[in-house]
């Protein structure tokens, strides 16, 4: 029987699927499982209500700020700010905190200035002209162009990085270069250490007793990394960690006879592969779609995942505002079409896909079998492949940011958000890696006319029917490969957890949560 601590003493033990990178998360690029801790440490001027298991997409609250007014035409957000609100190291929330963040992330000429933070955070600023303080706790951004997903696009986690707010004078103590795990926030828990672990660092948050809302019920937190599926599966079960990310594919039926809580997903994520659009084989539509036809998705979902996975219908994830639950996937599995279309093509015999993929990493499934199922499936239809392994989660995000090299074919991500301009982050034209995320240098001036408009639009409903003629018209070019979709043990915990919320988002809230301290564990 394990045993338990009374609630106000309990430190909940958090198993991710990698380290967590350097905590500066404007700068950050480690993907969700490094967004789900600095989640718990700051806070942006609005957020996701992670305690609203109903929405989807998520529904947006005032969090450093009370309220904004937002002009008519779009160009102008007035915000008022919370008071008597402090960073961890007792700096005061301000405007000018504010102003002093937004130009480390977008003013070149302020000498706060990070070109990481800026490259990372562009899409969610390119459209602001100016950052104006009105008063202690008042302030104006103007926008060059309208874009209705400004808040929106506030609430992401390192999407890589992150609209938070780290305290101005540990900034200006350290510098952008050594502030990485000394960056104070404003959130329900502070940072305190990193610790070695089996698998890498691990990381201890502790509960900030000043903070401006409800402290939190927790004492801390423990994030541990736990590299691979069946890792993180025995560490739930041994009792090594309270809750889990990560277990599609596992026992998941055991767990759940076990006592465990599983839980189903709506959030917005998507498994795909980027097709080289430079390649000279790849640049014809007709090997693309084969490579398609090739694939059984929903075989690979049931086979190696035991159906915990949904196939994704498109580049628009499910819970995000434009998600189309009718739009219906063009290549149904079709073997046979897909040796025609690969002969159609005169692709030569000793042709070869090479894919590039990391080994595991935040949010990767089964990297690993997912991409011999792909070298399988095309070998069957006379197609050769070759698979190259990067072994860093964190270096692979960033060759995958470099963009695709001369010789490789695809490469692999799993991403996605709850605003729709993400399908324009990936798929625009001016989003080129390394300047974006356009890994696969994918160019349709159509497309990017549709993603241009739909960028600005102000009407909710005509920007949702943009994007979905955007998509529609990128899967009819497929410049990308949209594999699969989460469904079922992205978040599975121990019974004697409590107050836990499940929001259609990739991240959650650890601020209500508490362990049941009278809990009888017969497990």
């Amino acid at each position: 029987m394990m045993t338990t601590t009374k609630t106000s003493d309990s430190v909940l033990r958090v198993g991710l699927d990698w380290e967590v990178d350097a905590i500066d998360p404007p700068a950050s690029f480690g993907g969700w499982n490094t967004g789900r801790v600095v989640q718990q440490m700051f806070e942006s001027l609005y957020e996701d209500d992670l305690e609203d298991e109903k929405a989807s997409p998520t529904r947006l609250i005032p969090a450093l700020a009370t309220s904004v007014e937002i002009s008519d035409d779009g160009l102008q957000y007035v915000f008022q700010l919370r008071d008597n609100v402090k960073f961890h190291d007792g700096t005061a929330f301000d405007a000018e905190a504010v102003r002093f963040n937004v130009e480390r992330m977008w003013n070149p000429k302020a000498p706060q200035y990070s070109p990481v933070a800026a490259d990372y955070n562009r899409i969610g600023l390119e459209a602001l002209q100016s950052v104006d303080v009105l008063g202690p706790l008042t302030v104006r951004m103007t926008l060059k162009e309208p874009f209705p997903e400004f808040l929106r696009y506030m609430t992401q986690e390192d999407s890589p990085g992150s609209h938070v707010f780290i305290s101005p004078t540990a900034l200006q103590n350290r510098g952008n270069e050594n502030i990485a795990d000394y960056a104070p926030g404003t959130g329900p828990f502070r940072f305190e250490s990193r610790f070695p672990t089996k698998f890498g660092s691990g990381v201890r948050l502790s509960r900030n007793e000043d903070y401006w809302g409800a402290v939190p019920k927790l004492a801390g937190l423990e994030f541990k990394p736990y590299p691979t599926l069946e890792e993180r599966f025995r560490a739930l079960l041994s009792g090594e960690v309270d809750l889990a990310y990560g277990l599609e594919g596992s026992h998941l039926d055991e767990l759940e006879q076990r006592g465990f809580v599983v839980l189903d997903s709506d959030v917005p994520y998507i498994w795909y592969f980027m097709f080289n659009m430079r390649d000279p084989i790849l640049q014809d539509v007709r090997v693309r779609h084969a490579i398609a036809y090739a694939v059984n998705r929903q075989e690979l979902s049931d086979s190696v995942f035991r159906g915990h996975t949904g196939v994704a219908s498109g580049m628009l994830p499910p819970a995000s505002p434009s998600f189309d639950k009718d739009y219906r996937y063009p290549y149904d599995y079709n073997p046979e079409r897909a040796r025609q279309l690969l002969k159609e093509a005169n692709v030569p015999a000793n042709w070869r896909l090479r894919i590039l993929s990391a080994t595991a990493g935040s949010g990767q499934l089964l990297a690993g079998r997912i991409c011999e199922y792909l070298a399988s499936s095309l070998e069957a239809v006379g197609c050769g492949t070759e698979i190259v392994w990067t072994d860093d989660w964190i270096s692979y995000c960033n060759e995958w940011h470099s963009g695709l090299p001369d010789g490789a074919g695809v490469i692999q991500m799993s991403w996605g958000m709850s605003c729709d301009v993400w399908l324009d982050q990936v798929l625009h034209s001016r989003n080129f890696s390394p300047f974006g995320f356009n890994a696969g240098y994918y160019c349709n001036p159509a497309v990017d006319n549709l993603l241009d408009n739909a960028r600005r639009q102000q009407d909710d409903g005509q920007r949702v029917q943009l994007y979905r003629e955007a998509n529609k018209l990128i899967m009819e070019d497929l410049p990308v490969l949209p594999m699969l979709n989460l469904r079922r043990g992205s978040v599975c915990y121990h019974p004697r957890i409590k107050g836990f919320r499940n929001p259609s988002q990739n991240w959650h809230s650890f601020n209500n949560v508490w362990i049941d301290p009278a809990y009888d564990d017969g497990m």
